[in-house]
């Protein structure tokens, strides 16, 4: 049984979003019947774009959906703009939050933490993980930590939080 369920090929585009242009492709319109975007328009994968891992959501825009793909390994991958890449993807459980384990080890220490990440959405899940995950540097994940630990303890404000 292969891994990726949905397979097809596209180009790399550039898909502006107000002031930003992203780097993209297009979901084939042949695969949205096949898929659940009209009861989950913002469809959670795991997809190899050419031999680049991603993990996303597939993203409506004007009755088109793409997926945001990431500049420094598609660079290193020789891939560009107008490249034709092999996409090939599986749906993920749309509930799912991949728990950096600093992040994990700190919930399981600290039962107030752990109930209140237990409270959120996996959509604020997903956002307070990326925030520790995405740092590059220890001392940067490290302050980032800190700061979702005081985040879940009511002595941060939520990044999301309109000021």
């Amino acid at each position: 049984m292969a891994y990726f369920t949905h397979r097809f090929e596209a180009s790399v585009s550039l898909h502006p979003v107000g002031t930003y242009n992203y780097t993209v492709v297009y979901l084939d319109p042949e695969l949205h019947a096949s898929l659940p975007l009209k009861e989950i328009p913002r469809l959670r994968i795991e997809a190899d774009i050419s031999g680049v891992p991603v993990k996303g959501a597939w993203q409506p825009s004007g009755g088109r959906w793409y997926l945001m793909l990431p500049k420094i390994p598609l660079r290193n991958a020789g891939i560009s703009i107008g490249s034709v890449v092999e996409v090939a993807f599986k749906v993920l459980p749309q509930d799912q939050v991949d728990v950096p384990p600093e992040l994990s080890a700190a919930l399981q220490a600290q039962p107030n933490a752990r109930n209140a990440w237990s409270a959120l959405s996996a959509g604020k899940q997903r956002s307070l993980a990326h925030m520790i995950a995405s740092a590059k540097r220890s001392e940067t994940k490290q302050a980032r930590l800190e700061q979702v630990i005081a985040i879940l303890l009511g002595e941060a404000p939520l990044p999301w939080a309109r000021k």
